[in-house]
């Protein structure tokens, strides 16, 4: 085995030509019982290699421990990717974007307010450097040099998009050399000049990003790049999904066309996804733009990824080929002068187990000694990050004293993202970042004994993209009320801000301490915690349901299968099999309002749009 050769116009591999077919699929996005099924599907396609990111926000949950068990077992996907005869393209840079929170940078890198991220700053890149040291030791014994499949890996990400600083660049490129990586280096950046210009340093292989626009992204990177053949990064064949916009797949023969022009053009062609996914938990990601469909004039916002990265994939979240995935089968046979194949899918089975009443077993406010990771005292409010929080939830609570009946409007400065508010125990109102001034204050008085007030905010997902990307959440700057003046004379002058909080972190990391049976005290007040059990068929796939149910989480078994939301367009869960055995048990955090008698669906089809 030996290194990837890259000529002016083809490739070789061991002395011999290679050509070079590839589509991503992302390991830490599937079960592992998952992993093979996919990659033989990426196979029989006629795909050479797989292409995956590394998150190194799994690998590396809290400064120096790590994590690489189970579907973070990188080496194991890598040698099963060998096995099933498909090359890997290594993407092991610290930032991915992928639509994944802080674009797989770790949250706790947030907590010092001076670093600047994807940059040489040494706040930056000394943990950088403790992290791929310890990664090349999962993957450095894989390259081709070594008689393994890696025979690419990537520096950063679309870095032309974000910054200039390529001294960084050429830093991330000698730490992994130091390492021992001596397989070829590639990059992938928009195809604009100033992007590949800014996204580059010297002996990479450039690759560009695009949808469709197959000859003007081909044509530029030949006049930047005119010693080797052009490499497609990422060909987004579908596209990624987000709370609230409207959903609907790309048509599978514009996409074939435009996969097949790339190839005549002698592109090397990366799908972009290849294989669908799942964002499990808490980890998608958001960005600061526009709903799909929305007209450009309107003004750009946060918007968040949904829990499903099916993406319209050529292989869909459940991993079944797609309609996509025969159409530009086709093409790739066709070009590489192969026998036309009929379209006949393999053998996929899910299971629809129907309905599961769920009981209430607890309040949240009734279990805040249980899941709270911390509990501070502060005077004025502070930051997930400043409590070495990455996800979840987060609860702000304080008393305020009567003064007088006069009307007031909560502000929340810098809130990150959406917090539900509480007035001694019942619900009046909801803000979300980004509002209108005439949307972002809840209007509330105060009663002779006082008000407690309660703030539960949720970290929605971190901007994975451009400029932003600096992301922390929770209450960032203050909460603060205006005063209504009688007779409508306006507001009271006051610049005064609400202080002195109690502060609990709510990660939701654990929720085996919730308690196994209803309890007689547990009121009809949300949010609440739900159970459920189900018999299933072990191994085998179903999708969760929840009509009615307006937002929260659920997990089963005790893994989290990540958000729901009544917004859609995503309106199931994806339940791989390797989660259910005979008997399991279901949990549901609610936040606002149960479904119809407390039931859910287990049905064997995926709801999105």
């Amino acid at each position: 085995m030996g290194r990837l050769m890259i000529h002016r116009d083809k490739l070789e591999l061991d002395g011999h030509d290679f050509y070079l077919a590839s589509g991503d699929f992302h390991y830490f996005r599937c079960l592992p019982g998952g992993w093979r099924r996919r990659l033989e599907l990426m196979k029989d396609f006629g795909l050479t290699a797989v292409q995956t990111y590394v998150p190194w926000n799994l690998h590396e949950p809290s400064p120096g421990q790590f994590d690489f068990d189970g579907r973070l077992d990188l080496g194991a996907f890598i040698h099963l990717a060998a096995d099933v005869g498909l090359k890997v393209l290594l993407r092991p840079s610290p930032y991915m974007c992928g639509e994944w929170d802080l674009g797989g940078l770790p949250a706790w890198l947030l907590k010092d307010r001076t670093i600047c991220l994807r940059s040489s700053d040494p706040r930056f890149l000394d943990p950088v450097r403790s992290y791929t040291r310890r990664l090349c030791q999962e993957f450095v014994s894989s390259l081709s040099t070594r008689g393994g499949p890696i025979i690419l890996v990537a520096i950063e990400n679309e870095y032309g998009s974000y910054g200039d600083d390529l001294a960084y660049l050429d830093q991330l490129q000698t730490m992994l050399m130091d390492f021992g990586v001596d397989v070829p280096f590639f990059s992938a950046n928009g195809h604009d000049i100033f992007k590949l210009v800014n996204g580059n340093c010297l002996g990479t292989w450039a690759g560009v990003d695009f949808r469709l626009e197959s000859r003007q992204a081909i044509e530029r990177l030949r006049a930047y790049q005119p010693d080797r053949p052009p490499l497609i990064t990422e060909f987004w064949s579908g596209r990624s999904i987000t709370w609230g916009s409207a959903f609907k797949p790309r048509d599978p023969v514009p996409v074939a066309r435009a996969y097949r022009e790339a190839l005549d053009l002698g592109a090397y062609v990366n799908f972009y996804m290849f294989c669908g996914g799942t964002n499990f938990g808490f980890l998608n990601g958001a960005n600061i733009g526009r709903h799909f469909g929305e007209p450009s004039t309107m003004p750009e916002h946060y918007v968040a990824e949904t829990t499903s990265y099916d993406t319209d994939a050529l292989v869909s979240e459940n991993g079944v080929p797609t309609a996509k995935y025969y159409a530009c089968r086709r093409q790739l046979d066709q070009y590489l002068g192969r026998a036309g194949r009929p379209d006949n899918p393999p053998r996929y089975q899910a299971q629809a187990i129907g309905p599961v009443t769920l009981q209430r077993i607890a309040g949240l406010f009734g279990e805040l000694d249980r899941l709270s990771a911390r509990c501070v005292h502060a005077a004025n409010c502070l930051a997930m990050e400043d409590l070495d929080q990455a996800y979840g939830f987060i609860l702000y609570t304080t008393r305020l004293a009567y003064t007088d009946a006069r009307r007031r409007f909560l502000r929340l400065e810098g809130l990150r993202d959406r917090a539900q508010v509480y007035g001694n125990g019942q619900l009046i109102g909801i803000l979300e970042r980004d509002q209108t001034d005439s949307d972002r204050a809840i209007c509330f008085t105060i009663p002779p004994d006082g008000l407690q007030l309660d703030i539960l905010v949720e970290n929605q997902g971190r901007i994975k993209y451009g400029w932003a990307l600096a992301d922390r959440k929770g209450i960032l700057q203050c909460v603060r009320m205006d005063i209504e003046e009688p007779d409508n004379r306006g507001f009271l002058y006051n610049k005064a801000m609400i202080m002195n909080w109690v502060i609990r972190t709510l990660p939701l990391s654990d929720i085996s301490g919730l308690p196994e049976a209803p309890e007689d005290a547990v009121s009809d007040r949300l949010p609440s915690f739900y159970r459920g059990r189900f018999a299933a068929r072990p191994g085998v796939d179903t999708f969760l349901s929840l009509p009615g149910w307006q937002k929260g989480v659920a997990w089963v078994n005790g893994f989290n299968l990540g958000r729901y939301w009544s917004v859609g367009p995503q309106h199931t869960l994806y339940v791989p099999g390797d989660l259910l055995q005979a008997e399991n048990t279901l949990h549901v955090f609610e936040l606002l309002e149960a479904g119809p008698q407390c039931q859910v669906w287990l049905g064997d089809q995926p709801i999105i749009g």
